[in-house]
């Protein structure tokens, strides 16, 4: 056994050791749900944080505006006011007033109030503080008037906050004004936590953590720092290895959860959950590519596509490639993906896919039409077959590479090293990359190298904020939106959007977006069903990044817990907030 396997076992052991010491403690106090995150939270800030982990801690320990539930009959589900009273309502043309509980309050006791979002919005928005999630209350299910200008202006002070769309009436009243047109259903969505940003913060800690320039603060480092207001607690949080929460029998909707305890386990490596998962610990699995072939007959196994399209970003402006820039290297990458090999053989069961608008796309939209069953999304996927399998035809390749070497002034006999850089826990690209290394110069007949660089105890956008000296780097942004609005799943690589995953930017593209985000054209569905075909079609002209593998969910949920619904529900998924132990 080499050193390597023999750590990973001896902290599996360790871990396990622990675990059970956790759960019998847990165990005696009730009913306790055990699941698993792949990473901890860098902090509980949901304003300043783009990392989806933080959902799982303020989806439980934190209240919003609005609440979606499961229906009665497990089929679907619906919104009820969470510290809202009741449904938002249209109270003039674009003008949503929302009435708020006089009961809710913080954990520890401290009221919630039309007070409490003021502060929490403004501070969301605050264009000196630059918080990375101000979008997500500025413009996501709705557009709120003036709030993007706002949180964007720096210190030009040329928006006013008594300009932007939110207003208190009354201690508990909140008037929200959009800029355009939209449904109750979109406000319940945009204010529930499916949006994690839009949870009101704790003002007392807030400002006791704010630096003297106001440019940032430490609230959310430390559970000191925090504070909850949700069905849960937050009780412990040992980082990289565990979080703990604790029901709140003071919430004022606490009927709904069953659980006594929530046990949260960071577990990086796919072994160690399983290994969990085999001994009980665990009461969900969702299993990666080299674990799926032992799982996929277990009738205990539910899949379902998801909004997730994995994609590479390619690094346009990294001063030791000299082909970085240029438009024909980044076709040649493209047309050098075996998409279909990639997608089942190495991440398992997944679908390839050279389009970039997910599965989901289109599915909670008025007519339920999917895109990608659409004939505007098949024109797309068509152009794309039409190069070769999901895009691959490695003679294209071949040709762009030869365009790229020529505009950029290379010898033929020039190579290039790239430099792929990835999670050192993602066994998945890893292997992706170990492939394209043996690929890449069979395929550019040795003109093209790959060598891969890991990095540990950051996310991908952190990494990238570090350096510059990186080429390929594996991503999985998703957007919730584009369930609705598919054109949406391109938000995050704009310009104007500031935590952007990418360095390239095109004004075909971003103008495009413009169009499919116009009032007409949302208002029609079928229109914006074409001219997100145009946008998709712009996307890979450009090549703005390089799509890989339309991802399949595979879960697994244990024997004694008790789902809420019958299916998965696309915005909902399981609701296992809302589930309960049966043993």
């Amino acid at each position: 056994m080499n050193m390597k396997k023999l750590i990973s076992l001896v902290l599996i052991i360790a871990l396990a050791i622990c675990c059970l010491t956790i759960t019998a403690a847990a165990e005696s106090e009730g009913k306790v749900y055990r699941t698993y995150m792949s990473s901890d939270c860098p902090i509980l800030n949901g304003h300043d944080s783009v990392e989806t982990s933080l959902d799982t801690p303020i989806g439980y320990c934190s209240a919003f505006l609005y609440r979606s539930v499961p229906d009665e009959d497990g089929l679907g589900y619906h919104y009820i006011g969470d510290i809202a009273a009741e449904l938002p309502e249209e109270v003039s043309e674009n003008v949503w007033q929302i009435k708020l509980r006089e009961d809710a309050c913080w954990s520890n006791g401290d009221p919630i109030n039309a007070d409490t979002f003021m502060y929490s919005y403004k501070m969301l928005l605050d264009p000196v503080l630059a918080n990375q999630m101000a979008d997500f209350l500025s413009d996501y299910n709705i557009t709120i008037l003036n709030a993007k200008d706002y949180s964007l202006q720096g210190t030009a002070n040329t928006i006013a906050w008594e300009d932007v769309g939110i207003k208190k009436i009354d201690d508990y009243t909140l008037e929200i004004t959009v800029a355009t047109p939209c449904t109750q259903t979109d406000v319940c969505s945009h204010f529930s936590q499916i949006n994690r940003a839009n949870a009101p913060v704790y003002e007392p800690l807030y400002e006791a953590g704010m630096n003297a320039e106001r440019t940032s603060t430490t609230y959310g480092t430390t559970l000191d720092m925090w504070m909850s207001c949700g069905p849960y607690t937050f009780d412990t949080w040992t980082f990289d290895s565990i979080q703990i929460y604790k029901k709140n029998e003071n919430y004022w909707l606490a009927d709904l959860f069953n659980y006594d305890t929530v046990e949260v386990r960071v577990i990086p490596e796919m072994n160690a959950r399983v290994e969990l998962w085999e001994q009980g610990m665990l009461d969900y699995l969702s299993p990666d590519a080299n674990t799926i072939e032992t799982y996929i007959d277990d009738p205990r196994m539910v899949e379902y596509s998801s909004l997730t399209v994995y994609h590479i970003d390619v690094n346009c402006k990294n001063p030791e490639n000299p082909l970085s820039g240029s438009l024909a290297y980044r076709k040649a990458l493209y047309h050098a993906m075996d998409r279909q090999t990639i997608a089942e053989d190495i991440f398992g069961y997944q679908e390839p896919s050279g389009v970039y608008v997910n599965g989901q796309a289109g599915i909670l939209s008025e007519s339920k039409e999917i895109y990608r069953e659409s004939e505007a999304g098949k024109s797309v996927a068509e152009m794309v077959e039409s190069w070769g399998p999901y895009g691959y035809n490695p003679e294209l390749a071949r040709e762009y590479l030869a365009q790229a070497y020529e505009e950029c002034g290379l010898s033929e006999d020039a190579v290039v090293t790239l430099t792929m850089a990835f999670d050192e826990s993602d066994t998945a690209w890893k292997a992706t990359a170990e492939y394209l290394m043996e690929e890449f110069p069979v395929i550019f007949e040795g003109k093209v190298q790959l060598q891969i660089k890991t990095y540990a105890g950051m996310s991908t956008t952190d990494f990238k904020t570090t350096t510059d000296v990186w080429d390929l780097s594996p991503n999985d942004w998703t957007r919730g939106a584009s369930r609705t609005y598919p054109y949406t799943c391109f938000y995050y690589y704009l310009s104007s959007y500031g935590s952007h995953p990418n360095n390239y930017f095109d004004e075909e593209f971003e103008a495009q977006y413009a169009v499919c985000d116009s009032d007409e054209v949302k208002s029609d569905y079928s229109r914006l069903l074409e001219e997100t075909a145009k946008l998709e079609t712009i996307y890979l002209d450009k090549v703005i990044h390089i799509p890989m593998v339309q991802a399949v969910n595979y879960e697994m949920f244990s024997s004694r817990l008790s789902l809420p619904v019958t299916t998965y529900i696309p915005g909902f998924g399981w609701g296992t907030m809302y589930g309960d132990i049966v043993e």
